[in-house]
């Protein structure tokens, strides 16, 4: 990472000069996240909330060894995740920019009126012969495809955005590439989530492809870095059948709590804006609730089920010793051994009988059962007509939450 001496430069001879990997000193055979967003000044207090998210980012990008791709210049979003990799005490991504060499400064003087200052801790700027942002399009999309070599998985990040992100957001979505919303970014974002795209708009098209995944800023960092782990093919996988159907229950010694898996799928608020007020509410107010009580209900079942697997290791272990003491009829050991396994058996047996891990694993499991049932009454209930109701109804439903948490479930 180049960090305070600023990025490497790499001018380009023409806008549509082939762009190669190796002759550009770019990685190649790397995921690719590219970032869309407000190249204008973000506010003080969105910014603060964006922080964790490109913070996250920057974070997940690094250990998944991708590529960040951005406009290059310090400015809006793309400054904001420069101040993100700055506080990142982790490996670094990638970062590379692209840019029309009009319109930023490489250092070598101070900028003009026009001209915007490379990011500091971008790796790598491409500089595109150009007057006027948007001319560097073309040979950003060219870079993605240089750096994922077209096999990588390659998606994008839209916070807030203006003109020259919609024709970005547009270009990506026509190429069938996966595309994150962050709702409560402003501007582009926040028309793509609340669905207030005119219907003849080619965007309204391409965002209805199933695409499209919206997260609300509000939802927290680890959403956001889920989803977009997911779009790369790095996050949860499916577990393999086993060969023999009773392996899928057979216990593990050390318990390891599953990923959580999203309630609804994060393009569901793109069919059905209406609802995503609700949804982010619902997301960010039960989800973590609803997935602590399911950890807990595997947890506890995992540990019922090796208690019986023991109690029935230690039955068999008696019947073989008893059988090798019929056999070894002058021998003492046999026996010592038929005793030691008969106890742990009766010991094993009695523990399970007394079902206090069965009994947490469904009073958990019923916990979840109706934190997720009131996920969706929350969702199914009429939208408040003031803000002051909006508050009123995420206060009850934060006590609701706690009230089912907390309570207890009889057997």
């Amino acid at each position: 990472m180049s960090g305070t001496g600023g990025p490497r430069v790499q001018r380009l001879s023409q806008p549509d000069a082939e762009i190669r990997a190796r002759s550009l000193g770019l990685p190649r055979g790397r995921p690719v996240i590219a970032v869309f967003g407000t190249a204008s000044e973000v506010g003080t207090e969105l910014a603060a909330r964006l922080l964790p998210l490109l913070r996250a980012l920057v974070q997940g990008a690094g250990a998944d060894r991708a590529v960040l791709v951005t406009s290059g210049a310090d400015a809006g979003v793309v400054h904001l995740l420069g101040i993100a990799t700055q506080a990142c005490d982790t490996r670094w991504p990638g970062i590379v920019g692209v840019a029309p060499s009009s319109r930023v400064s490489t250092g070598e003087a101070p900028p003009t009126a026009t001209e915007v200052a490379l990011e500091p801790h971008h790796d790598l700027v491409v500089l595109v012969p150009g007057s006027e942002w948007g001319e560097e399009s073309s040979a950003l999309f060219r870079v993605v495809d240089a750096v994922s070599g077209r096999k990588k998985p390659t998606t994008a990040l839209l916070v807030g955005g203006g003109d020259l992100a919609r024709v970005a957001v547009v270009r990506h979505l026509a190429a069938d590439r996966p595309l994150v919303v962050v709702a409560g970014s402003g501007e582009l974002a926040d028309e793509i989530a609340s669905g207030e795209i005119a219907p003849g708009d080619d965007l309204a098209v391409l965002v209805r492809s199933g695409r499209v995944s919206v997260v609300h800023v509000d939802e927290g960092p680890d959403r956001v870095l889920f989803v977009l782990r997911d779009l790369l093919g790095r996050g949860p996988r499916p577990p393999s059948r086993p060969l023999v159907a009773p392996l899928a229950v057979w216990p593990r010694l050390r318990h390891r709590a599953a990923e959580p898996a999203p309630v609804l799928e994060p393009g569901f608020v793109v069919d059905y804006p209406l609802l995503s007020d609700a949804v982010h509410e619902a997301n960010r107010l039960v989800v973590p609730a609803l997935h602590e009580s399911e950890a807990n209900a595997d947890r506890e079942q995992n540990r019922y089920r090796l208690l019986v697997v023991l109690a029935l290791t230690g039955c068999f272990a008696t019947t073989a010793f008893a059988a090798l003491q019929t056999w070894l009829r002058d021998a003492a050991w046999p026996g010592v051994l038929v005793a030691a396994a008969g106890a742990s058996a009766a010991v094993l047996t009695v523990v399970a009988r007394r079902r206090e891990s069965l009994d947490a694993h469904l009073a958990a499991r019923t916990r979840a059962d109706r934190l997720r049932s009131l996920y969706f009454a929350h969702l199914a209930a009429p939208p408040p007509a003031t803000e002051f109701d909006r508050e009123d109804r995420e206060r009850d439903l934060e006590g609701a939450v706690a009230l089912r948490q907390h309570e207890v479930v009889g057997p």
